[in-house]
Parts: C-alpha cells; structure tokens; sequence
C-alpha cells in the first residue's frame, strides 16, 4: 500500500506505532530491566546487579561485588549525569547500598578491571 500526502502517511505512522506497541517494539518497559538480580563479570571481576520495588512502588539499585582478584572497582553509574552514585567506584567487595532508581534515573551497576587497560562491565541500564 503506498501513502501519499502528508496526512496519509502521518496516518500509517500512527498505524505502525500502534501496531508495535501492541506487540511490545519500541516501548520504554520492553528495554528497561525489571526487578531481579543480573550476573555480570570481566576478567577477574564479577559483581551482581540487584534491582527491587521499594515501598514507595520505584526501584532501588545496589551493586553485590562477587568475585575480586584485586583489581576491581565497582559501583552504580548514573547515565543521565554520567557520574557514579554515592562515593563512586570503590575496590571494597562490600555492597554499596541502595540507590534510588526511579523516574528521571537511568542506573546500571558496573565493573572496571584495573588489571585489563580499565575495561568495564555492566548489568542491564535501568
């Protein structure tokens, strides 16, 4: 089917975006990670990125540092302000703590492997 004018193909764009939605392409929720745990790891690195349902009904991101051979820093990193959250990335293999991730956030908990030309790993962007 071929669409001409401005108002006929306004009108198969507004077709195709109902059409995807309904089929989950392109929406916002699709791409975003939901509430869980995601594995992740780089050389001697590997971390857990746990993401939960506060009371307030928003997520909360944490960081669960599992693996270090001693050249790993880990930490929660904002990709709106691009800066880590809290203290930054930090060597320790103790959890950060919880960070709001809620409207107006997009976190993701990730690894640099110091020992591997600063290499980073990430979970899922929340």
């Amino acid at each position: 089917m071929r669409f001409n004018g401005i108002r006929k193909r306004a009108t198969a764009a507004a077709i195709a975006v109902v059409a995807m939605a309904g089929i989950g392409v392109g929406t916002a929720s699709s791409a975003q990670a939901s509430e869980g745990s995601t594995p992740f790891s780089h050389g001697g690195c590997a971390a857990i990125e746990d993401i939960t349902l506060g009371a307030d009904y928003h997520d909360y991101m944490e960081i669960l540092p599992t693996q270090n051979n001693g050249s790993c820093l880990f930490g929660v990193f904002n990709r709106i302000t691009w800066k880590w959250m809290g203290t930054g990335a930090s060597s320790s293999s103790n959890p950060q703590g919880w960070f709001y991730d809620g409207p107006g956030q997009s976190l993701e908990a990730c690894l640099i492997d110091t020992a591997n030309n600063n290499t980073w790993a990430c979970g899922p962007i929340n």
